[in-house]
């Protein structure tokens, strides 16, 4: 019996442990790790004091170096094991719109008339929620395809970009791959005659979208595209913008307008900037 609780509780200490990794940052792993050996090479040192064992100790803690060498090594690796860790929990457990647990620098947030959008920089996925008209305060990925449909009707007719951060999402959405036509029939009922005129406004609305994007900014909405905070120096700033604008940049299958709103919050935050 007394084994049993040992084993349920060391399995309950584990789980918690991985759970821990998964979120904690490789310098506080580091941390951890250096911490527990030094509290087990006291632990030893004086049960070896107490039981006589002098000898014994100084061989114990030569023993110990090439462990603490790999030890470092591993410290050194762990960005590599951390993205598996959370890729796993990422397909485990998806996220769902509020429970944004990603560290700074690792997400990037939009705000438009009809969307309130969270990109994953780890593993380009999107995520949001809608924050006005029918479907407010439902989660996008608890949509259908046929309310998914109904609010791009809404998004276009929005006087921001609530219709391109849509199309963004639709885009990384498994069984939204057909949602270009959409588009085709929504331009089909405004009339055949009207066909050179809605390509001529979305070209336009394109073209559009890189200087709209940076009018009306704000340093906080800045902060929170970048996943900034109002310390950041512009080495932080850089990093962050290198590290998003590679998830979302056109050539890689992104978004203009999204690629446009982290060069504009790069712009302002970098102006801004006192460093």
């Amino acid at each position: 019996m007394q084994w049993l609780l040992i084993g349920i509780a060391a399995f309950v200490g584990v789980g918690f442990f991985i759970r821990w990794m998964t979120e904690a940052e490789p310098k506080e792993i580091r941390k951890i790790v250096l911490f527990l050996i030094i509290l087990v090479l006291i632990l030893l040192a004086g049960w070896l004091l107490l039981t006589g064992k002098i000898a014994a100790m100084g061989a114990a803690l030569a023993a110990a170096v090439p462990f603490l060498v790999r030890v470092m090594k591993l410290g050194f690796l762990w960005p590599i094991l951390r993205r598996i860790f959370a890729s796993s929990r990422k397909h485990a457990q998806p996220g769902s719109f509020g429970n944004n647990t990603a560290g700074a620098g690792s997400s990037s947030e939009i705000r438009t008339e009809f969307l309130h959008m969270v990109l994953d920089l780890e593993t380009g996925q999107m995520r949001g929620g809608v924050v006005s008209g029918p479907y407010a305060g439902a989660d996008l990925d608890s949509l259908g395809l046929d309310d998914l449909q109904s609010l791009y009707v809404d998004c276009c007719s929005a006087t921001d970009q609530s219709r391109a951060v849509l199309e963004a999402y639709l885009d990384r959405r498994p069984d939204c791959a057909g949602w270009q036509g959409w588009r085709q029939k929504d331009h089909g009922e405004n009339g055949a005659h009207d066909g050179g005129n809605d390509r001529d406004n979305n070209e336009q609305s394109r073209n559009g979208e890189r200087s709209s994007s940076a009018s009306g900014m704000t340093a906080d909405e800045a902060r929170k595209i970048l996943g900034v905070g109002q310390e950041a120096t512009r080495e932080e700033i850089n990093r962050a913008y290198k590290k998003q604008i590679k998830a979302v940049h056109p050539d890689h299958g992104g978004s203009d307008y999204l690629a446009s709103k982290i060069n504009a919050a790069r712009s302002l935050l970098l102006r801004l900037c006192k460093d």
